[in-house]
């Protein structure tokens, strides 16, 4: 049995300081090795509270991966409670210390005494090579006689199993390299070579618990899984699958994949790392169509976010953010009258930017955004989180009007309108594509 937890040392982990992006990658690697993990653990520089967390994983699961803590400050704890949870001698590595005072020796400088630290590892466990940095890990096979000694009870299933210990340290790009020359061959032979393959299918334009209704009688399966998602205003389904290789899994995907694709239609726009940009960009590109924008209440992120996507210029023709009522009046040429009549929150001056836009940049599509994005501003009439979004394309102006929740913060109005504006685009290049079709 093969699964695992990763515990992250350092308590600059747990203040938010850090970003732990070692769990996202050491996560995902372990999928492709077809490792389950099961547990994911952070935990701060306190030796009591380490050799808990190590005790506790160790009880549970086959694998147990550490990040962090392998320096030579008095706060890098991960090797010496891992010695004293089983008793075991600190050995002070002759070669490994000889390589840590090169490394200085290379670079002109004196090894500081505290890097000694470094060299030492509990004696019984094997060094997991670091070609990047001063700080070696550990690999350590432990048997059920030493966890016993370590007063640590498996879990039933578990008793009598090998279990593992590999430290990684903090650094990302060390723990990535000695992931990749040590780490993945020692897990490949210890598993037989199995591995996950999963694939995220992305819908918008439906909730998470709408989502998980249309597909329920999919979300039971034990080989492949489907599983549902939801963040950034988008729902997910991921589906996964563990075979004895690449091919196998995704021939078990594959299928519900299809099924997946049969039953949600123009909800689902993309897999994996598509996102609403990259797909209309796409899009645009393959019909050689041209887009422009004018923004209010967005400030400029539509924008940002169609020109995040590579070759972004082959398909975009202008875009203008005109906040004031003067700019709008001046840039898109939108009569003083319609403005005073109906506000610049309207639907009436959200379609007006589309035309006024698409007029000056003679681009195939425009977008107008005009809206109440907050904290302040709204009105009983206008409240905060009322959006208007005009597209112009073609012989036509269509205008979508948001509603959205006045509790959600400026930032994250802006986000959820700029997908809408993003989803309106695809739905209307789907639609043009069918069009021409016939």
């Amino acid at each position: 049995m093969s699964n695992a937890e990763i515990l992250c040392i350092g308590t600059e982990l747990l203040l938010g300081d850090v970003l732990n992006t070692n769990a996202h990658y050491l996560s995902q690697e372990l999928a492709k090795l077809g490792v389950n993990c099961f547990f994911h653990t952070t935990v701060g520089d306190n030796k009591a509270r380490i050799k808990e967390c190590l005790a506790n994983a160790l009880a549970r699961t086959t694998i147990v991966i550490t990040s962090g803590g392998l320096g030579p400050t008095a706060d890098d704890l991960t090797i010496e409670c891992i010695a004293e949870l089983f008793e075991a001698e600190l050995i002070m590595d002759e070669s490994i210390l000889s390589r840590i005072e090169g490394f200085f020796r290379e670079r002109g400088l004196e090894m500081p005494r505290s890097n000694a630290k470094q060299a030492l590892r509990p004696e019984g466990a094997d060094l997991l090579p670091n070609p990047t940095g001063t700080a070696p890990g550990i690999i350590w096979r432990i048997r059920e006689k030493q966890l016993e000694s370590a007063g640590i009870r498996s879990i039933p299933e578990l008793v009598g199993e090998e279990r593992l210990i590999i430290t990684f340290p903090g650094v990302p790009y060390e723990l990535k390299r000695m992931w990749e020359d040590t780490a993945t061959p020692l897990l490949l032979q210890r598993t037989g070579g199995a591995t996950i393959y999963s694939k995220e299918l992305k819908h918008f334009g439906i909730g998470e618990s709408a989502l998980a209704e249309k597909f329920s009688d999919l979300l039971n399966g034990n080989n492949p899984t489907v599983a549902p998602y939801a963040g950034n205003g988008e729902c997910r389904l991921r589906v996964t699958a563990k075979a004895a290789d690449l091919q196998s899994a995704r021939n078990l995907v594959d299928p519900v994949i299809e099924e997946i694709k049969k039953r949600s239609g123009v909800l689902l726009y993309g897999y994996d790392d598509d996102t609403l940009e990259s797909v209309v960009g796409e899009m645009l590109k393959e019909r050689g169509m041209t887009i422009a924008s004018a923004e209010s209440c967005t400030g400029g992120l539509l924008s940002k976010r169609l020109t995040d996507i590579p070759g972004s210029s082959e398909y975009i023709a202008l875009n203008v953010v005109t906040y004031a009522n003067s700019a709008k009046e001046n840039m898109l040429a939108i009569d003083p009258q319609l403005l005073e009549k109906h506000g610049a929150v309207s639907k009436e001056c959200a379609e007006a930017m589309a035309r006024g836009i698409r007029s000056l940049a003679k681009a195939d599509i425009a977008i107008g955004i005009t809206g109440v994005a907050g904290p302040g501003g709204g009105t009983p009439e206008k409240p905060v989180g009322l959006v208007y979004i005009g597209l112009a394309a073609g012989g036509q102006v269509e205008c979508r009007e948001l509603r959205l929740p006045s509790r959600l913060s400026r930032k994250e109005i802006r986000h959820r309108t700029v997908n809408e504006a993003l989803n309106l685009v695809r739905l209307y290049l789907l639609t043009q594509c069918k069009t021409a079709a016939h």
